[in-house]
C-alpha cells in the first residue's frame, strides 16, 4: 500500500511528463478496440445486408449448349423441392430480373427491378406482404398481367392512395397491381424496396425469351442447406445431360460466411497492428522510468543504507509502472468506448461498443506492458550501491 501512495504522489509530482509516458498506452489501447469495435460494426453491417437478400439458399445456374433438347429444369426441381424435399425446402423461384420503367398516370419510375418469380418469390427472398396478396399459382399458369410492388415504388406511385386494385403500366403493357410488399431496406430509391414482382411465366413477352437459367431454392434453417445442395446434385445429374448443357450450385450462405471469416482475420490483424502502439508505449514508460530512476538515485541510497530489501526497491518502481500504464489504459478505455460510438453511429448508423473481453484483454495488455518494461529500471535502481548512490547529487 505504502509503494501504491508513494508511486501515486510521484505521478502528481510530475503530471505532464506522467502523461505523455501514457500517451503511448493511451493512443494504443484507444485504437485497439476502435478499430476491433468498426470491424465488427462493418461485419454487423454485411450480416444485415445478406440477411435482409435471404438466407439459406441454393442458388442453381443453367447453361444449355443445345436448347433444343433442354429439360424443363425449372418446373422439375419445383416439383421436386415441394415434394420430396418438402419438409427442408420452403419455397422454389426463378432468380430472373430486368430493369424497367415503371408508370402510372403522369408518374414514371425510370428504373426500377422488375422480378419474375413464382409463387413462392416472396418466400424465397424475404419479402413480406402487407396488402392485397401475393403472386399465385394461377397468376402464373394463366400469366397474368398482375404485380406486387414494392415499398419505395408503392409510396413513389400511390403516396395518397391504396395501390391494390390500381393498373399501372411497363414497357407499355398494363400491369394490375394486386399486393404490396413491407419495406425491409429503408424504402428508398435503388434500394431492395425498389422493385415489383411479376409471374416468371410473362418472360417471353417481357424478355423475349423463355428460358430460365437461374433458379433459388429456400431451405429452411442453414442446417439443411448442404442437405438439400447435395439432392439437387444428385437430382440434376440424372436431369442435365453433359452433352446439352451444364449446372452449377451453390450454397447461398458461403458468401456471408466468406465475409464474416475475412472480418474476423481483418480485426486479429488490425488489432495486432494497434498493439504495435502498445509495444511503443511500453519503451516510453521504461525510458520514462530510467529517468526517474537517476533522479532518485539518493532516495534510493537512504533506503538501502537503512535496510530496505532489493524486493522493495524492485516493488517500488514495478508499482509504479504498473499504474502509469494502468491508467493510461483507463484513459484509452475511456476513450476508444466515446471514439466507437461516434463513429459507429456516423459510418453504419448503429450503436457500437467495444466487445468485453477485448476491453479486458486491451487493458490487462496495457499492464502487462507497464510492468514488463519497468523490470529492467527497478533492477537497476535496487542494483546501485548504497554508498554511490548517498553520494549522488
Amino acid at each position: 500500500m505504502n509503494a501504491i501512495l508513494m508511486a501515486l504522489d510521484s505521478i502528481r509530482e510530475k503530471k505532464g511528463r506522467s502523461f505523455l509516458t501514457m500517451l503511448g498506452i493511451i493512443i494504443g489501447v484507444t485504437a485497439v478496440l476502435v478499430l476491433v469495435a468498426l470491424v465488427s460494426g462493418y461485419n454487423a453491417d454485411i450480416t444485415a445486408y445478406y440477411e435482409k437478400l435471404g438466407v439459406n439458399k441454393v442458388n442453381l445456374t443453367l447453361t444449355w449448349y443445345d436448347r433444343t433438347r433442354a429439360p424443363d429444369v425449372y418446373s422439375e426441381v419445383y416439383e421436386y423441392g415441394n415434394t420430396t424435399l418438402s419438409d427442408m425446402v420452403e419455397g422454389v423461384s426463378p432468380s430472373t430480373s430486368t430493369d424497367l420503367p415503371v408508370k402510372y398516370r403522369t408518374t414514371t419510375l425510370e428504373e426500377s427491378t422488375i422480378y419474375l418469380g413464382s409463387d413462392q418469390f416472396s418466400v424465397c427472398n424475404n419479402y413480406t406482404l402487407e396488402s392485397g396478396r401475393d403472386l399465385s399459382q394461377f397468376d402464373i399458369d394463366q400469366r397474368s398481367k398482375v404485380c406486387v410492388l414494392g415499398s419505395y415504388v408503392a409510396d413513389a406511385l400511390f403516396p395518397y392512395s391504396d395501390p391494390v386494385g390500381e393498373t399501372i403500366y411497363l414497357s407499355g403493357i398494363p400491369f394490375t397491381v394486386v399486393g404490396t410488399y413491407y419495406q425491409k431496406d429503408g424504402g428508398t430509391e435503388d434500394s431492395m424496396d425498389d422493385m415489383l414482382s411479376i409471374p416468371y411465366s410473362l418472360n417471353r413477352e417481357l424478355l423475349q425469351t423463355a428460358d430460365i437459367t437461374s433458379i433459388t431454392v429456400k431451405v429452411d434453417t442453414s442446417d439443411h442447406v448442404e442437405t438439400v445442395l447435395n439432392s439437387l446434385n444428385l437430382y440434376l445429374a440424372d436431369l442435365v445431360s453433359d452433352s446439352v448443357g451444364e449446372y452449377s450450385l451453390e450454397n447461398g450462405n458461403s458468401a456471408m460466411t466468406e465475409s464474416t471469416e475475412e472480418m474476423t482475420s481483418m480485426s486479429v490483424v488490425l488489432g495486432g497492428i494497434a498493439s504495435i502502439a502498445l509495444l511503443v508505449g511500453g519503451i516510453g514508460i521504461m525510458n520514462i522510468m530510467l529517468v526517474t530512476v537517476t533522479e532518485r538515485t539518493r532516495e534510493i541510497g537512504i533506503k538501502k543504507s537503512i535496510g530496505a530489501p532489493r524486493s522493495e526497491i524492485i516493488g517500488q518502481f514495478l508499482v509504479e509502472a504498473g499504474i502509469l500504464s494502468g491508467m493510461g489504459g483507463l484513459i484509452g478505455i475511456a476513450l476508444g468506448f466515446a471514439l466507437s460510438l461516434i463513429l459507429g453511429k456516423a459510418m453504419y448508423d448503429l450503436i457500437l461498443l467495444p466487445d468485453r473481453l477485448i476491453t479486458l484483454g486491451a487493458f490487462t495488455f496495457s499492464v502487462v506492458i507497464g510492468i514488463v518494461f519497468g523490470i529492467y529500471p527497478a533492477v537497476k535502481a535496487s542494483n546501485l550501491q548504497p554508498v554511490d548512490a548517498l553520494r549522488a547529487d
